[in-house]
């Protein structure tokens, strides 16, 4: 684990394009289904699910480089010698 839990998550979370951000804060804090978030944002279930896998996949994709500024550790798996 990278020092500093993921203190950068709130950085990563405001990187994202606004429709990611959207979509992410309707799905994941206010509880919303993927027919309530289309009913919402004016688009069909499917785009809805689209969108959420893309948010999150670039969400994850951050989070697991680091912060800003800062390379990302090779991670050596256990028993392997670099």
């Amino acid at each position: 684990m990278i020092p500093g839990g993921v203190a950068w998550a709130p950085k990563a979370f405001a990187d994202l394009s606004d429709g990611y951000r959207e979509v992410l804060s309707l799905a994941d804090w206010e509880g919303m289904s993927v027919a309530e978030i289309a009913v919402v944002l004016g688009c069909s279930a499917n785009a809805v699910r689209i969108r959420l896998h893309r948010a999150r996949r670039r969400l994850a994709r951050a989070l697991s480089v680091g912060p800003p500024g800062r390379a990302a550790r090779a991670q050596v798996p256990e028993g392997d010698s670099a």
